[in-house]
């Protein structure tokens, strides 16, 4: 099962990727799902959600603001997005 983080910006999920490409984890950045989008188009950092805990952590040791983790429910037409943080 995946989730997806939500950033400040696109530049912020590509940061955080980066950061965490160096220590041996390749996540997505993918661009946000209309479903929990706040305030127009942008990116967020698609991840197994087995990871979130690291990813958090990432973030935090990096001060980079994580708004929203949603777990990803998949569905036969479109996914449903549960907020988990």
């Amino acid at each position: 099962m995946y989730a997806v983080a939500t950033l400040d910006s696109g530049n912020y999920a590509l940061k955080l990727s980066s950061i965490l490409e160096k220590k041996g984890y390749v996540f997505e950045v993918v661009p946000t799902p209309c479903q929990i989008a706040k305030g127009g188009c942008g990116y967020c950092l698609k991840f197994p959600l087995e990871y979130k805990d690291i990813v958090l952590q990432e973030a935090l040791f990096n001060k980079i603001v994580i708004r929203e983790i949603y777990k990803i429910e998949p569905h036969l037409m479109k996914n449903n997005y549960v907020k988990i943080y």
